[in-house]
């Protein structure tokens, strides 16, 4: 189920993204700060729209003005390079970034710490060596929750048989991390990866080379998705090719998984917690702006946290899905 944006004011064309601005509340800073926050899109992506309204919801709470800049497409990273650097030359306060890209926003991030505006990253990180560039990244052990996930469908399929891996997108840290947990979950086991390849976070990519692969293998027992987002793609192409029983491990923890796992459509999902990425975002950020957080004494990573979802704790899965 989507949920909209509680923003109220203006709906603006940027760059082929859009930008809502939010207004001012009461707050404890002497000054209001526009915090702006770059992200690819809240379109069909649960986890995207619900850390959205978290950085919302705590900026406009803190006094401050809000304002959401979307790529508009999963894989649109030269038109948020183009949005970072509009931000950079409107003077914003402070940007809260959630990468597509783990190198191509390192140049606008140079801009941006070159012009004093501090930068907290959220669910994506860039390419190690460039911590200078931004004051933490805040999200979830992406490794460590593919590893858990894919030591859990090990488990379920008795360390044994054959598995199909969808990415998320290339250049993606996020998504790299959570299949490269994935493989060292299941390195011990029997299980066999037969075929991975790229979804791109979209249902329509995920279910082509899905098709593709199924076609090329004959037996599939298990599937891992770096994303919830693909669900719906991946289980057409199931359906399509008559494949039935099997067992797939996501990530997210998104309702609609959920509500897939309640039906045995999926046997669990990896959560992650974006109601608790975002307030942690603002916080760190108006702190530094205010000089109440020395940036420096910020730790560089803020693990959100994540457990795993199946159909023996539906209950706690229900309790923070969004």
């Amino acid at each position: 189920m989507n949920r909209s944006l509680t923003i109220t004011l203006a709906l603006v064309l940027v760059g082929g993204g859009l930008l809502f601005a939010g207004g001012q509340r009461s707050g404890t800073s002497t000054q209001q700060y526009e915090i702006a926050f770059s992200l690819k899109t809240i379109t069909n992506d649960d986890f995207q729209r619900a850390i959205a309204e978290s950085i919302e919801k705590a900026v406009t709470g803190m006094g401050h003005k809000f304002s959401l800049v979307m790529a508009g497409e999963q894989t649109a990273v030269a038109t948020q390079v183009n949005q970072l650097e509009d931000l950079i030359a409107k003077k914003v306060s402070g940007i809260i970034l959630s990468p597509m890209d783990s190198r191509a926003v390192i140049p606008a991030l140079r801009k941006a710490k070159e012009a004093g505006i501090p930068v907290v990253l959220v669910d994506n990180t860039i390419e190690p060596g460039n911590e200078d560039l931004y004051v933490t990244y805040i999200g979830t052990d992406n490794f460590n929750a593919g590893r858990v996930g894919g030591q859990t469908l090990a488990k379920t399929l008795n360390n044994t048989g054959n598995v199909l891996i969808i990415r998320g997108a290339n250049g993606s840290s996020a998504g790299d991390d959570r299949v490269n947990g994935f493989k060292e979950g299941i390195k011990d086991s029997g299980l066999r990866i037969v075929g991975e390849q790229p979804g791109d976070w979209t249902n329509s990519v995920a279910m082509q080379v899905t098709e593709n692969m199924l076609q090329a293998n004959p037996q599939v027992d298990g599937l891992f998705t770096a994303s919830d987002v693909m669900l719906d793609g991946i289980l057409t192409a199931l359906q399509n090719a008559n494949r039935s029983n099997v067992k797939i491990m996501a990530v997210d923890g998104s309702r609609a998984a959920v509500e897939l796992i309640e039906a045995g459509e999926v046997y669990g999902t990896m959560a992650q917690f974006p109601g608790r990425m975002g307030p942690r975002a603002v916080e760190t950020i108006i702190g530094v702006l205010d000089k109440t957080t020395p940036a420096s004494s910020v730790p560089k990573y803020i693990d959100s946290g994540t457990a795993c979802y199946t159909r023996e704790n539906l209950n706690d899965a229900k309790a923070e899905m969004f």
